[in-house]
């Protein structure tokens, strides 16, 4: 049997545990692979000649490290593996049977998964597979990291003697001597990879900074001569700063990609992660998350799925791992390949990420959302430097208990740049989508703040109930706000310390977590929000943030400005329903 096939069944029928995306990619390849090629007008077939060379390739490499070092791939690759590397090659074009479909690879998989095998073994076989003078490349955020693929590269060559005579192995770079082939490592500097002609190309550890993109994007640009132009993408999993992870964001564009109706068939991968992580079931008699059951950490490490034996040793390093916090820490986001805000390995965060996007609530993305709505609270943050001004409407609706905000973030224009990279926040980009706004030169332009805020309110008929607002730097904006829009109670002025806000801390944070909290769509928000590090002065929680350039905080602050309003509303019987009920009495 096809080895593709025979992974993909045995997935789908639960044989080897696997999460929702490889099952619906091994879905995807055997509808493909059993009805759509034999269709007339399917333009797309899968090579039984390319499949049979590939078999032949791989007999004629070893491992070189681990367990299996010396042993031959061919009969010790795992269906994962053989699914990937299958699935890469073996699907052409009808009217072009050496024209490739897939040109992108995306692959995401827990440590010691071998995904750095994958990779060069996918290097050589496209050596043999495509046209001569060919130039590869490895490239990773530093050379240090390029060079592990390299290494492994090497390695495998030297471990396997039919394919030794064939490469001239350098110490920068292995040519591949029948074709006048040859692979190179780069550094982390993208421009590295400018003006160069990329026939196949491989990026390890994207996760690791948010500027690989460059890199990527060099490489890419640079596939637009060579027929069959491949981008081989791994990573495991990172932490995610300020909301954004470039890793992140390719790995839920494969994903989104997998399941879409219209796919598109020149993208591929597998995403090894476990499914729902946060959701609570019980085990052994308790109520844990999802995560937390051994059973279940197959899904993110498919050798285990495969290899029941591997699960020892996982276990093993959970033993060892979870009763230091930032060791078990980093075993969750690299052994079970979980996606988690850089500050949930503190232990102090004011909510983890898993928990605040149950929040979200896209509907009240959209000003119409707020159109005629009553009583609405604004609380600002501002900033005096090259900082970040953030605004929070919010609305309480008294009916459900639920409280609703809209975040806003303005930035100097002339900062976007340096501020992109010391705080690895991909502004222009989130600008374009509406999660921020440049406003001001060197600084934020107070006076043009004020007018958006008030031609929101005037544009959608906002009735405001009162602004919160911290003491410095705020005259000219807050005399435009006062002048221009009507409020039920004048604007409250809040100092920003554990003796203001300690009891508004508690309380947001406790809304969050009881699920009365509803958010509009924002990265910059959610950064805010997991990045807050909660300590206590004087017996009070106060937010900090670990990392004095990175880690944003000013909608969490914008957000307790308000909130502190509306629980000063709430105890006042200031709401309409409270006050209508009141004179009732």
């Amino acid at each position: 049997m096809n080895k593709s096939v025979e992974y993909a069944t045995k997935v789908l029928s639960g044989e080897i545990v696997a999460p929702s995306q490889v099952k619906k990619a091994c879905e995807n390849f055997l509808h493909e692979y059993n009805v759509l090629q034999h269709q007339k007008d399917y333009k797309f077939m899968w090579n039984d000649k390319i499949e049979l060379t590939i078999d032949e390739i791989i007999k004629q490499l070893n491992f070189a490290r681990g367990a299996k070092s010396a042993q031959p791939m061919f009969d010790n690759l795992a269906l994962f593996q053989w699914f990937l590397i299958q699935n890469t090659f073996c699907w052409v074009y009808k009217e072009f049977p050496t024209k490739r479909k897939v040109r992108e690879v995306v692959f995401t998989v827990a440590r010691k998964n071998a995904k750095s095998v994958l990779s060069c073994v996918i290097h050589l076989i496209a050596f043999f597979l495509d046209e001569e003078n060919a130039t590869h490349y490895i490239g990773s955020n530093t050379k240090q990291q390029a060079n592990i693929i390299f290494d492994e590269l090497v390695s495998i060559i030297k471990s396997s003697p039919n394919m030794l005579p064939l490469f001239n192995i350098k110490k920068t770079f292995v040519e591949f001597t029948p074709k006048n082939c040859r692979i190179v490592a780069l550094s982390g500097d993208a421009q590295k990879a400018d003006g160069t002609m990329v026939y196949v190309a491989s990026v390890d550890e994207l996760g690791a900074s948010n500027e690989i993109f460059k890199m990527v994007s060099s490489l890419e640009t640079g596939q637009f001569g060579p027929r069959n132009p491949l981008i081989i993408k791994i990573s495991t999993s990172y932490p995610i700063e300020n909301g954004f992870n470039y890793w992140n964001e390719t790995v839920e564009d494969l994903r989104k990609n997998t399941f879409a109706d219209d796919r598109n068939p020149r993208k591929f991968g597998l995403i090894f992660t476990i499914d729902n992580p946060k959701e609570r079931v019980q085990y052994d008699s308790k109520d844990v998350e999802r995560w937390e059951v051994p059973e279940n950490w197959a899904e993110a490490n498919p050798l285990v799925a495969e290899l029941q034996d591997l699960a020892e040793k996982l276990m093993e390093d959970y033993k060892t791992k979870k009763d230091i916090p930032k060791d078990f820490f980093l075993f969750k986001v690299k052994n079970l390949n979980l996606w988690m805000g850089a500050n949930e390995g503190d232990g102090n965060f004011f909510v983890d990420k898993h928990t605040l996007q149950k929040s979200l609530y896209e509907p009240v993305g959209d000003w119409n959302w707020w159109r005629g709505k009553n009583q609405v609270i604004i609380g600002l943050d501002l900033s005096l430097t090259t900082d970040n001004t953030a605004v929070t409407f919010m609305w309480y609706n008294q009916t459900n208990g639920k409280h609703y905000v809209k975040n806003l973030v303005f930035y100097p224009k002339d900062q976007e740049e340096n501020k992109s990279k010391t705080e690895r926040i991909p502004y222009a980009k989130w600008a374009k989508q509406g999660y921020c706004q440049a406003v001001g030169e060197d600084v934020v332009d107070y006076d043009e703040i004020g007018k958006i805020i008030v031609e929101i309110c005037h544009d959608y008929n906002i009735s405001v109930a009162s602004v919160a607002f911290d003491e410095k730097y705020s005259y000219s904006l807050m005399k435009k706000l006062i002048d221009e829009l009507p409020m039920d109670v004048d604007p409250i002025k809040i100092e920003q310390n554990s003796r203001n806000l300690g009891n508004v801390i508690s309380n947001l944070q406790r809304i969050v977590y009881e699920g009365s909290f509803r958010y509009a769509p924002n990265p910059l928000m959610e950064s805010a929000f997991i990045n807050g590090l909660i300590e206590f002065r004087q017996g009070k929680p106060y937010i900090t943030k670990g990392n004095k350039h990175r880690n944003k905080i000013d909608n969490l602050f914008s957000s307790f400005n308000a909130m502190k309003v509306s629980m000063f509303m709430e105890q006042n019987h200031l709401y309409e329903s409270e006050r209508e009920m009141l004179i009732a009495l």
